[in-house]
């Protein structure tokens, strides 16, 4: 009876530690259906978790190290922070911590509000969570690895209690604590600082004493033993390594999370413009996870990997509000290295919360034959190491409510003070319209390709001449396609092709230009790729490699394929066509793509680059570009590209439609309007039109077109045009001056200023409020609608100077 009793016992736990990984394990995906695209994953924690009771640890005098501590066993229960003992404080916040867990709570001296690294014990309900998630929720990180000896392509996830981790160090600092975390099982040890700023507080895994290897002696050959009747007794195998390796880090991930009792709050994550995910009791759908990288993927690890279909992160923020409090999270140290995670509640737990994770390995494609067809994939085997930090800066209103302006805001003062931006002024707070002429292509011909030319710079000039006489008064010209041979070839930019009028033509054209007060810029995101041998370029010296050696290929639409430039040699090649660019007089460079927007690892070895070196060098770009032009623009640029820009193209306006996102809200727009301009997609290219303009006008943008003196239909001739479908400027003549003379009567004046205010008034209603006490009501409804004293005609917006 006894072992049928034991039988049943195994098999009840069996069945709940599957039910528990169902539900349990986190997971990494791209989008709230996606989840089949990621990584193959296992959740240890519940295997691996047995009820285990918290021990109190009474108040003892405070120490500067404390070795050999063991952690307080936990049974999925939250540290009780009545013993946490003080260690640091300033004028506005006092930091304590458990020398047992590494936890810690930030107390306003003013309100009184705590921030806890932990999720708020108020409203925990145990029967709300999996016994997998009572773990997590208690422990101060969460971590992915992979054993390399068992399964290459298999993450396992789990925590520091589960892997019944100690503490073997906790140290006092001047400014906080740290605290290093065993895990004996595994081998690894992770170093992490705490430190508490003047309005916020840092975590930090540390480089420096990262170890993600368990060393396991060699047992010398033991002499042959032999039992009671002579026979030689076999030798118990040794214990294979599974060669564990750390692949990523999910640091104090519950530090503010809240749950929606209140439903009063919301998770910002950095998706298009900004979303969040309302705090909601009951949310339709389990297991939503918003999970994506900031600056986008690394195509050095594209091959047989699905790439993401959201809006690439651009600003390495997120953040969490409920009721009088709210942190806004800045990943200040080895942000090319993480994503932003962020699960509503009912999830995977009852809290809301928000986080990063670390990333230290990457998963990739290793071919094992010659034409790369076959292989496995695999996460490679060398660790990452840097520095990786986020601070979260404490914010509290004693009278005014906490909202996502509150966050931009904030965010914004740190623009101006780490980067130093500044507010616009003089010329560049003037509002010019964005005007783009795309120059020329190859035409496809049956036995050879000849050039095609679509606007002139003798034919610009005519465009440039009729739109200045019909007013307009402020525009920033950027010539798309100007290189020899066209639009769609890459490498050899220089010389201007002859027919579209060469460099002497160029060079007239920008004359001409500033003879009007304009600017003149040339797109230079086809240095991204090379197609053929100009430059001096060669494929397989000179191109971007994955970790498996494979040069890395886009193909275009039209079939044809371009190859990535190792991001030195593109450095090389832009910086030696300065002089040229300088002696046709232009403005400066427009950057996109892999310049300013894409972040790759290079992995050829001539030009060994990380994603943290090739974001210097993309840094470095715009610098030397600003320098040498006196202006640069960016064309969806990452956040590092801000202190040198003067504008920036085709910014995302809305979000990736994930399911889970309750509301779409100008992030990023309040966190850079009056320190630079921006735009929108091209006018004429947009699938709405009319809520494309109504949006620049509610989002505080600029409008901008792209145009060619050729018809459209001439565009067919050449394959690689297909998104420009209406493109002749006669055709949008009267439109583009229209926008412009609206964009400047609503937001001429407020260009410098920034915005201190947006609200949705009613359904389909926003309104948008300016430093200067301008505000701007924009009604997408079908029917009109009255706001206090005031009419709203239907798809149409009101500008008043101080309130509607």
């Amino acid at each position: 009876m006894r072992l049928l009793r034991s039988k049943k016992r195994l098999m009840v736990a069996v069945i709940c530690v599957l039910f528990a990984s169902t539900l349990g394990g986190f997971m990494f995906a791209t989008s709230a259906s996606t989840d089949k695209k990621q990584t193959e994953t296992q959740t240890t924690a519940q295997t691996e978790t047995k009820a285990e009771t918290q021990t109190e640890t009474k108040t003892a005098p405070q120490t500067n190290t404390t070795q050999a501590v063991t952690p307080a066993k936990l049974n999925g229960k939250l540290p009780d922070e009545t013993m946490f003992q003080r260690i640091a404080e300033n004028e506005k916040l006092l930091l304590k911590a458990d020398k047992s867990s590494g936890h810690f709570t930030v107390t306003s001296k003013t309100t009184g509000e705590v921030w806890r690294s932990f999720p708020n014990p108020k409203d925990w309900q145990d029967k709300l969570n999996t016994d997998a998630w009572k773990v997590h929720l208690a422990s101060p990180f969460m971590f992915r690895y992979v054993e390399f000896n068992l399964r290459k392509d298999l993450l396992k996830e789990t925590n520091f209690y589960a892997q019944k981790g100690g503490i073997s160090q906790f140290e006092v600092t001047d400014q906080g604590f740290k605290v290093m975390y065993d895990m004996p099982n595994l081998g690894f040890t992770i170093p992490v600082e705490v430190k508490l700023g003047e309005d916020f507080v840092e975590t930090k895994v540390l480089a420096e004493g990262l170890v993600d290897e368990k060393v396991i002696p060699k047992e010398e050959p033991a002499a042959a033993t032999v039992d009671k009747d002579g026979k030689e007794v076999k030798k118990p195998k040794p214990k294979k390594d599974p060669m564990a390796r750390l692949v990523s880090i999910r640091l104090f991930p519950f530090l503010g999370a809240q749950t929606s009792n209140d439903e009063d709050g919301f998770l910002y994550i950095p998706d298009g413009p900004g979303a969040l995910i309302d705090f909601r009791e009951r949310r339709a759908g389990t297991q939503n996870l918003y999970t994506e990288r900031v600056y986008g993927d690394d195509w050095a690890y594209s091959n047989r990997n699905t790439l993401s279909d959201r809006n690439p992160i651009t600003m390495p923020v997120f953040g969490i509000k409920s009721n009088k409090q709210a942190l806004l999270g800045v990943i200040t140290e080895g942000e090319e290295y993480a994503n932003v995670v962020a699960a509503p509640s009912g999830s995977f737990s009852q809290f809301n919360w928000v986080a990063p994770e670390y990333q230290y390995r990457f998963k990739f494609f290793q071919p094992t034959d010659t034409k790369k067809q076959n292989g496995y994939l695999t996460y490679s085997k060398d660790i990452t190491k840097s520095d990786r930090a986020t601070r979260y800066y404490m914010i509290e209103e004693k009278n005014e409510e906490i909202s996502y302006v509150t966050l931009a805001e904030r965010y914004r003062d740190l623009l101006m003070k780490e980067s130093a931006m500044k507010p616009l002024e003089g010329e560049r707070a003037k509002l010019r319209l964005q005007l783009h002429f795309l120059g020329g292509d190859t035409e496809d011909g049956f036995l050879w390709d000849s050039y095609l030319p679509l606007t002139t710079t003798k034919e610009a000039e005519g465009i440039v001449q009729e739109l200045s006489a019909l007013g307009v008064d402020n525009m920033d010209i950027t010539y798309l396609g100007w290189q020899n041979d066209g639009y769609s070839k890459f490498g050899g930019d220089f010389p201007v092709p002859d027919k579209l009028g060469g460099n002497k033509g160029m060079k007239r054209f920008t004359d001409f230009a500033h003879s009007k007060g304009y600017t003149v810029y040339l797109d230079a995101s086809s240095y991204t790729y090379n197609r053929g041998g100009k430059d001096g370029f060669r494929k397989n010296r000179d191109g971007l490699r994955d970790l498996a050696s494979s040069v890395i290929e886009s193909m275009n639409w039209d079939s044809r394929r371009k190859t990535f430039v190792s991001p030195q040699f593109m450095q090389g090649v832009i910086e030696g066509d300065f002089q040229e660019a300088q002696s046709l007089g232009i403005d400066g460079y427009v950057y996109g793509q892999g310049i300013g927007s894409f972040l790759n690892t290079d992995f050829n070895e001539n030009y060994l680059t990380t994603r943290e070196q090739s974001k210097e060098i993309q840094s470095q770009l715009f610098e030397k570009t600003k320098e040498t032009f006196g202006s640069v623009k960016g064309e969806r640029g990452n956040a590092y590209t801000f202190p040198y820009i003067s504008h920036m193209d085709n910014m995302a306006s809305n979000f990736s439609y994930d399911l889970f996102v309750d509301r779409v809200v100008p992030f990023a727009q309040i966190a850079l309007h009056g320190l630079t301009t921006y735009s929108f997609e091209y006018a004429n290219l947009s699938d709405d039109y009319a809520n494309n303009f109504l949006k620049g006008i509610e989002y505080g943008a600029v409008p901008s077109f792209v145009v060619t003196n050729a018809p459209s239909q001439e565009l067919l001739k050449s394959l690689s045009l297909h998104e420009f479908y209406s493109t002749n400027y006669k055709d949008w003549l009267d439109e583009i001056v229209s926008q412009y003379q609206k964009y400047e009567e609503a937001l001429g004046d407020v260009q410098n200023e920034f915005i201190t205010g947006h609200r949705e008034i009613i359904s389909g209603v926003f309104e948008t409020t300016y430093s200067n006490g301008k505000q701007v009501i924009v009604n997408y409804n079908d029917k009109e609608v009255r706001v206090d004293n005031v009419v709203v005609k239907a798809k149409d917006y009101l500008v008043s100077k101080g309130g509607a």
